[in-house]
């Protein structure tokens, strides 16, 4: 009898862990995608083009743009093909048309790379100035913008950080993330980012947006990690043969590190 009520109680457990798991790892897919806002009348960035298409409307070059993972776009009232501008070309079609441009990368630095055009408007999902905080900007393409920090701070203190520059301790749940990353790594020097298991729920969640590791297929750990059962994680690159891998590394979460932020899009 007290098997069979012990059993019950496990299964009980089980499932209402289960639950609670399913309805925030359903937030995530309902999270809705930061939005695409006008930051420049009368330019055009020059930034990597990633993929350009003939559009109606603005609405149909945001949704485009969305599709190719873009990070800023611009919208133009001509239509460039092969590097040259076709001007009165067939004149009342293209009076109804706009080119679009989808970029890989927004612009960075004080909107430097903006090219005077009064044919076109620059969109991103970012703002033109970002405060750095002292560290590097850099873009990974697809993922967003990050800033890497060389000042040494425990991992609380760097999350605090990184939210007075509007962003999080890096959400690194993902393959495209951590590759992306990596290029701006070395392989001596760990960054604190986004996932912890270090409060009283004792699970790994993503501090980007308090997510369960649960919720996510990807892993990354490096060799017998986790190797502790509480932490903090940081990533590190490990070479072999000119190939870099990136992984996950249990540190404890007093220790000072360098670190990686995230900064959330404007209109997110």
């Amino acid at each position: 009898m007290n098997y069979f009520i012990i059993f019950s109680a496990l299964l009980i457990t089980n499932f209402l862990l289960n639950s609670s798991y399913c309805d925030r790892c359903c937030a995530i897919n309902l999270r809705k995608l930061p939005s695409y806002k006008l930051n420049r009348i009368g330019a055009r960035s020059d930034e990597t083009i990633i993929s350009r298409k003939i559009v109606q409307d603005l609405y149909e070059c945001k949704k485009f743009a969305a599709s190719r993972k873009a990070l800023a776009f611009n919208f133009g009232l001509n239509i460039n093909l092969n590097g040259s501008t076709i001007r009165n070309h067939l004149r009342n079609e293209a009076s109804k048309r706009n080119l679009c441009q989808a970029l890989q990368c927004p612009e960075i630095y004080n909107s430097s790379s903006l090219i005077r055009d009064k044919n076109y408007r620059y969109y991103s999902m970012y703002p033109n100035y970002i405060n750095s905080g002292g560290g590097t900007i850099v873009c990974v393409p697809e993922a967003g913008l990050f800033i890497l920090s060389d000042n040494n701070l425990n991992y609380t203190q760097a999350q605090m950080f990184c939210q007075k520059l509007n962003g999080s301790l890096a959400h690194v749940i993902s393959e495209e993330r951590m590759n992306g990353l990596a290029k701006f790594l070395s392989h001596k020097i760990p960054r604190y980012v986004g996932l912890s298991n270090n409060d009283d729920e004792k699970i790994w969640k993503n501090s980007f947006g308090c997510e369960p590791l649960l919720c996510f297929e990807y892993r990354a750990w490096g060799t017998r990690e986790p190797s502790n059962s509480r932490g903090c994680v940081a990533i590190l690159t490990s070479s072999s043969n000119s190939h870099v891998t990136p992984f996950w590394k249990v540190i404890p979460c007093y220790v000072p590190l360098p670190y990686i932020c995230e900064i959330f899009p404007r209109y997110q």
